[in-house]
């Protein structure tokens, strides 16, 4: 998969479990879109933080992981900051 993919897919994924109220539109029950990108764009970066933590302890520790696969968590996060509304 290529990295602009991945990302799409963590974005996607994670936009059902963020909010789009922005101040009292929760009263009104309206969400913004662009607010549910952000929050899934901000969680999609987190899970991606989180994988190439995990591969530089393994490395740390001696264990098999390549750079290659740290690379590619990386651009993976360059994809997700560029992701724009549809």
């Amino acid at each position: 998969m290529t990295p602009k993919d991945k990302a799409t897919e963590l974005v996607e994924n994670s936009k059902n479990y963020v909010h789009g109220y922005v101040g009292s539109s929760m009263l009104t029950n309206y969400e913004y879109p662009d607010q549910i990108l952000s929050q899934a764009k901000k969680v999609a970066t987190i899970i991606c933080d989180e994988v190439i933590a995990t591969h530089s302890n393994i490395i740390a520790l001696g264990g098999y992981s390549s750079e290659r696969t740290k690379a590619y968590w990386n651009e993976i996060k360059e994809e997700i900051a560029k992701l724009q509304p549809e």
